[in-house]
Formats: C-alpha cells, sequence, structure tokens
C-alpha cells in the first residue's frame, strides 16, 4: 500500500505585488504556509535612499512611474486576480518587514525549519539569511543564465532573443540568480506581445509548475536541478532608461519587432551556447533591486 505524503513545510519570503499574493494564495491552499514575510516595494526604494544610492533610487522611481502612468501596475493586477475564497493577504502566520535580512526574519525561519523557503522579488538574502531558510527556491523572471536581475524579459525583447523568453525556477546560493535550475517555463509568443503581458504569463505559469514540483517533493520526488553555465549577463534597474523604452516602442511601431506568431519556429536569435548581449564575466553583483518589467 503506497504511503501517504508526508507534510512541507513551506515559509514564503517575498514583496507585495499582485504575482506575490497570487503565490501565497496558491501554496497557502494547497499546503499551508508555515511562514510568510513581506517586504513591501515601497521599503525597498526607501530603502535604496537611506544607503545614498541615489542613482538607483532614481532608476527604481523612473520605473514605478512609468508602470503607473501606462497601466501597467493595472493589468498585471487583473491579471492575477484572486478567485472569491482566496485567503486573505498577508496569509497568517505572517511578517512584514523593512528589510528581508532583519533579525527577526532570521528567528522566525529558524522557529519555523521550513522544509523549503520559496522567495520571489525581495532583496538579495543575507548569508545568515540563507543558512535559516535552509532549502531555498526562487522564481526568477528571466530565462537563466542569460538574462539574471531585472527587467529580463524587456532586455530580452530588445535583442529579439525570442527563444531566451521566460521564467526560471532555481536554487538560491550566495549569488544573483546563479543557482542551480530547477526548470523553467516559456509563454506562448505572439505578435502584439509587450514584456508585461510576457512576463505575467510566463510568471503564472511558473507559480503553477511550482506547486507541482512540490507537490512532487511531498512524495518523494527531489527537486531536479542543472548547475548553470558561466554566460549571460545581470542587469540593474539602471540598465533600462528612457532612451530604450523609446527605442523599443519605436520598433513596435514601425513593426521592426519581430516577434514570431505563435507555433511558429524562432528563428534569428543567438545560437545555443551564446552570450544573450555580453560575454561571461560582465556581470555585476548587486543587492537591493526590485524585479520590474
Amino acid at each position: 500500500m503506497a504511503q501517504p505524503a508526508s507534510p512541507l513545510r513551506i515559509a514564503l519570503l517575498a514583496s507585495d505585488d499582485a504575482h506575490h499574493r497570487y503565490l501565497a494564495a496558491e501554496l497557502h491552499r494547497r499546503f499551508g504556509l508555515a511562514a510568510l514575510v513581506v517586504e513591501p516595494s515601497r521599503c525597498q526604494h526607501q530603502r535604496l535612499w537611506r544607503r545614498k544610492r541615489w542613482i538607483d533610487w532614481a532608476a527604481l522611481a523612473y520605473h514605478r512611474w512609468r508602470r503607473t502612468l501606462v497601466g501597467l501596475n493595472a493589468y498585471r493586477r487583473a491579471y492575477f486576480a484572486l478567485a472569491p475564497d482566496a485567503p486573505e493577504w498577508p496569509v497568517p502566520p505572517s511578517l512584514t518587514v523593512d528589510w528581508i535580512n532583519r533579525d527577526e526574519v532570521v528567528e522566525l525561519l529558524e522557529a519555523t525549519a521550513p522544509d523549503v523557503t520559496v522567495v520571489i522579488c525581495t532583496s538579495i538574502l543575507s548569508r545568515r539569511t540563507l543558512a535559516a531558510a535552509g532549502t531555498t527556491v526562487n522564481i526568477h523572471g528571466g530565462f537563466l543564465p542569460w538574462y539574471r536581475g531585472n527587467h529580463c524579459f524587456f532586455f530580452a525583447l530588445y535583442d529579439r532573443a525570442f527563444d531566451r523568453i521566460g521564467s526560471t525556477i532555481h536554487f538560491v546560493d550566495s549569488g544573483v540568480d546563479t543557482g542551480d535550475i530547477i526548470a523553467q517555463v516559456t509563454p506562448p509568443l505572439y505578435p502584439d506581445d509587450t514584456a508585461e503581458k510576457l512576463y505575467c504569463r510566463a510568471e503564472k505559469a511558473a507559480i503553477h509548475r511550482l506547486v507541482e514540483l512540490l507537490d512532487g517533493l511531498r512524495a518523494g520526488v527531489p527537486l531536479p536541478r542543472t548547475p548553470q553555465p558561466p554566460v549571460g549577463r545581470q542587469y540593474r534597474n539602471r540598465d533600462r532608461n528612457l532612451f530604450h523604452d523609446l527605442r523599443l516602442f519605436l520598433r513596435r511601431k514601425r513593426g521592426q519587432l519581430g516577434i514570431p506568431a505563435a507555433g511558429a519556429p524562432v528563428a534569428g536569435t543567438p545560437a545555443a551556447g551564446a552570450p544573450a548581449r555580453v560575454a561571461a564575466g560582465d556581470a555585476r553583483r548587486v543587492t537591493g533591486d526590485v524585479t520590474q518589467t
């Protein structure tokens, strides 16, 4: 007779965007969250100011303004609208902090002793927080190893790297989006797609894929892992500015973006094994950045 699946203790470290709430609801519905820690995006922004990272603060201010102005926040909220029976936000037991590496976060993780900690869109975890979290996985809005950091869907479109548009579930290590890959989700492409549409489509699919993988783990199936080759680039919020946005906008208006039709073979993208934009070694370590599209 098959043995019943053992309980799986899951902690979630997240920011407060619509898809983070959706992830919390799905994990809580399926497993019951052992702990939830919320690091609001406004706190991440304020921390840049306190640390006198003026350029990074200004870049994030621009992206927050841009997303509100063109309706991207409203689109994301509608795309990740919760069902009427979804658990309340934040899901109890929860803790809201202005920085994900506070002592109380470490203490909560040590007391909870999760089997798996899921991370999405927080500041970079310190070694102490990572040690307390145990096995830690991240849903990254980008196709690893080619696109690490922020704005990965935007830059994949900008590069016309249509075969490198997707979200990655990966183990978290001390680097920035450098841990072993668990699974990747590539969304269908449509000629009128934007970075936001692709991001939402891929992130929702990645959330459900993660739930499936954790279901398997609860039944005794280990999470797969594939090491990342040392290629690709890390993007910061400051790496995308008004120039990039206008250039991509004009390409789209002129019909020069070239997104392939759904089901069409992807052509004209970098060959497998080649870096997406720059050679390996150009990546720069940053902390405190917030994922935007």
